[in-house]
């Protein structure tokens, strides 16, 4: 669900990069004076995480086996999942913003558009995700079952909104625009609302206490740190293995509905390691630049927050 360049004019992606800036800078002053200091690397391996995880596209029809999802993929986004795990939705927005700034490295969405990615993915999935699932907590539903709708909001709700940016901007039409980010995101939430289930039941499992302050904690939060670091790099081993070269959702969408030529706009940032690979190295190659992004997100995340923290 990442808009490329040259999807929204610039003049109206200048306007979704305002509203991310105030949003990134509340999220800064959210770390800085609110963050527990013991979570700092669980928050540094979580996004490191994402980024691996937004790697590996996986068929749609495997979660819904209808020919309609057939050569459509999704990947996991985790906003619903991070601000759950650290009880603010700003905690959404700084990772997500994080995780969209490296990706850019690697042509992984539009520089000019980031500003509207950040919007989609981490303000509307980080605050609808969070505060659906306390008001579903609140209502007396299980907790397993408000997770899972929290993280299914988190992925409609943003490819709504999506559509009607993009219509708003002259890409889309606004019905189909609708219909087909709807369908497409909606099945891609069941496989978030599962993904938020088992990692978030995994962690407390380790640490009650991140959701239960008067708990006793079984294993620090650096060694839950760890033990993710150890399971992620492991992914991003094998992620260009697992991933699915089908389109995610987005994509598809833009291949039915986009009748004209979309206009090229010259990135700010030439990628790095473009489609998550290095040139020339095959698949050596795309496993390194996917290990390379992981180590990059943890190092940037410890740098910054040793930074945070000292101002």
């Amino acid at each position: 669900m990442h808009i490329p360049d040259g999807y929204i004019p610039l003049g109206q992606a200048a306007v979704y990069w305002l509203i991310a800036i105030i949003f990134i800078a509340r999220s800064v002053k959210w770390a800085r004076n609110d963050m527990n200091e013991d979570m700092i690397p669980l928050f540094g391996v979580l996004a490191a995480g994402m980024f691996v995880l937004q790697t590996i596209n996986i068929a749609a029809n495997l979660l819904i086996p209808v020919p309609m999802l057939g050569g459509v993929s999704w990947h996991v986004v985790g906003a619903a999942l991070t601000a759950i795990i650290f009880a603010s939705p700003w905690a959404a927005v700084l990772l997500m913003t994080l995780v969209l700034a490296v990706q850019s490295l690697f042509g992984d969405g539009g520089v000019t558009a980031m500003g509207a990615n950040i919007l989609n993915m981490g303000i509307i999935g980080g605050f609808m995700g969070y505060y659906s699932f306390i008001g579903f907590c609140k209502l007396s539903v299980k907790r397993q079952v408000a997770l899972f709708a929290g993280a299914w909001l988190s992925m409609i709700l943003p490819a709504l909104a999506l559509a009607f940016e993009l219509w708003l901007a002259g890409t889309f039409p606004l019905k189909q625009g609708v219909l087909l980010m709807g369908t497409f995101q909606g099945v891609a939430g069941i496989g978030e609302g599962l993904m938020t289930v088992i990692v978030f039941g995994a962690i407390i499992k380790a640490r009650p206490d991140i959701i239960a302050g008067d708990a006793h904690s079984k294993v620090s939060t650096l060694k839950v740190a760890a033990a993710g670091a150890v399971v992620f790099l492991g992914l991003a081993i094998a992620a260009p293995f697992l991933a699915s070269s089908n389109p995610d959702g987005l994509q598809q969408t833009a291949s039915v509905v986009i009748k004209n030529e979309i206009n090229s706009v010259i990135a700010p940032i030439t990628p790095i390691f473009p489609n998550y690979s290095i040139p020339g190295m095959g698949e050596k190659g795309r496993v390194a630049a996917i290990v390379i992004g992981f180590a990059a997100i943890i190092l940037i995340w410890l740098g910054a927050a040793r930074l945070m923290k000292k101002v």
